[in-house]
């Protein structure tokens, strides 16, 4: 097949001052679009790269491809992840992972929260905020956890992140709304474990456990390589804990309208009590296994990276019935 690989390259990112950081950290790095194309040629295919942007849309119009390969997070909005997919349903062209839908349910995590209690998967009480000297009265019991409501990669997420008091939470949830210039999800913080879980195609992957010394993952400990943070795959669970969360991870891909490939972000209480937290619809397929969870899942499979890029287009094709 002719496939399109649709990415935003961080060399690439339109990069102003008022940036937070870390702001482009879910664009890819060069070498993550150079191993993809290198793995489509070796299933066969005929790959090219184009960057995921309106400028490319003669230029991919003129290649016609089969399938696009996307993995485009955009550049603007709360709408960003689903601007190539809307593109490409205008364009008629097939592509992999979520669609629109799909895509803005994920990205906002405040509406896939209740896209999960919609369909009874376990998930903490949250709330969303827009002004710190506006936070609702809410049953919500500390500590609490404060994130930005539509950001991955940690962003917006500091060592301060679990608040215990009101004062706390103001403080918190003021410096977050500074950072990011969007709303903030405060939810019930979990006491735990944290677990992220791979899918690729109907396939749930080995659990990786993230183990942290503030039992939780900030952006100064992602950004730093020599922090404390480790994974551990598979996770030391039991069997029956096991199948639980990965069916977790199955039914908030249906909830979510997600396809293909995603990553799933779950905890688990002292007591044994699954959450999930959040979902990416376009998991980080950076080479690297100590950087990539998904692969670092994959490779405990047994999987190779042309494996993981080879099930996707599979699970692709299947769905828009491409020979």
């Amino acid at each position: 097949m002719k496939i399109a690989l649709l990415a935003n390259l961080k060399e690439d990112a339109p990069i102003r001052p008022e940036d937070p950081p870390g702001r482009w950290d879910d664009l890819d790095d060069r070498i993550t679009v150079d191993e993809i194309l290198k793995s489509l040629n070796e299933l066969g295919h005929e790959g090219k790269y184009f960057p995921a942007e309106l400028d490319s849309v003669e230029e991919l119009k003129k290649f016609k491809p089969d399938l696009c390969f996307n993995s485009a997070e955009g550049h603007y909005c709360d709408s960003r992840e689903a601007q190539m997919p809307a593109i490409l349903d205008m364009l008629q062209f097939p592509y992999t992972c979520a669609g629109v839908m799909g895509m803005m349910l994920s990205h906002n995590k405040n509406l896939a929260k209740r896209q999960f209690l919609t369909y009874g998967l376990p998930t903490a009480k949250f709330m969303v905020i827009s002004d710190e000297s506006a936070i609702p009265e809410s049953d919500l019991r500390y500590p609490m956890f404060v994130k930005p409501a539509s950001e991955g990669s940690s962003i917006g997420i500091n060592q301060h992140a679990v608040v215990r008091n009101y004062t706390e939470l103001v403080k918190q949830v003021k410096w977050a709304l500074e950072m990011t210039h969007a709303l903030v999800l405060v939810e019930e913080y979990i006491e735990g474990r944290e677990f992220t879980i791979g899918v690729l195609g109907d396939e749930a992957l080995p659990i990786v456990e993230i183990v942290s010394p503030t039992g939780f993952y900030s952006y100064e400990q992602k950004e730093d390589f020599e922090s404390a943070v480790y994974r551990v795959c598979p996770a030391k669970l039991t069997d029956a804990q096991t199948k639980e969360f990965q069916h977790i991870a199955l039914a908030a891909k249906v909830a979510l309208r997600l396809e293909d490939v995603c990553r799933m972000d779950m905890r688990m209480d002292n007591a044994g009590n699954p959450y999930i937290l959040e979902v990416n619809p376009i998991p980080l397929m950076y080479p690297d296994p100590k950087q990539a969870s998904l692969v670092y899942a994959a490779f405990a499979m047994g999987y190779t990276y042309t494996d993981i890029v080879e099930k996707i287009i599979k699970s692709a094709a299947k769905r828009w019935d491409l020979k």
